[in-house]
Formats: structure tokens, sequence, C-alpha cells
């Protein structure tokens, strides 16, 4: 295995997972698994009465994070305002051929 990869243990819902990653991404890693554990803590501390199991507080962080992502994604999709740009485009360049 190349040395830029390595072993590191992830603490995700009250379990220990192993994981082998490139040692650049070991910090994204462990922000995610922190970010999740954030998750569980707040939607655990939001429903107490509810008494929801960790599968039930995984996947409702699980949504959460879902969800921030597609926002992420739609924020970054341009193409709308290509669109629009070559819309305008098309419009100025009839306009001068009129003149």
């Amino acid at each position: 295995m190349p040395t830029d990869f390595f072993k590191i243990q992830l603490h995700v819902a009250e379990k220990h997972y192993p994981l082998t990653c490139k040692r650049i991404e070991e910090g994204i890693y462990r922000k995610a698994a922190k970010n999740i554990n954030e998750k569980i803590i707040k939607y655990s501390s939001a429903f107490p009465a509810a008494k929801l199991g960790v599968e039930d507080l995984l996947a409702m962080a699980a949504l959460h994070i879902s969800v921030e992502n597609v926002r992420i994604k739609q924020q970054q999709d341009v193409s709308p305002v290509f669109d629009k740009i070559e819309a305008l485009d098309k419009e100025l360049e009839k306009y001068l051929k009129a003149i």
C-alpha cells in the first residue's frame, strides 16, 4: 500500500470505525465524523421525549447533511446564468443587426 495512505479510527454514533484514507484527506474525514456526531446530539436534544434510537438519529443526520449538500450543489449550478447570458446575447445581436 502506498505511504500516502494510512489507517485511522473514526468515532461515529457511539461506534468506532477503522478507515484507510489518504493522509491529505484525514482532516476531511474527521470533520465529517464530527459533523455527524454533532447532528446526532442536536436531534437527540431536540426530541428527548421521542427517545430515538441510534438508527433514527443517524437517518435524521444523513437527511440533514444531504439537504445541505443538495443546496450547495444548486448554488454552484451556474447553467441558468449562462442560459440567460446566451438569451441576452442573442437579443443584443438581433438589435445590433437591426441598426
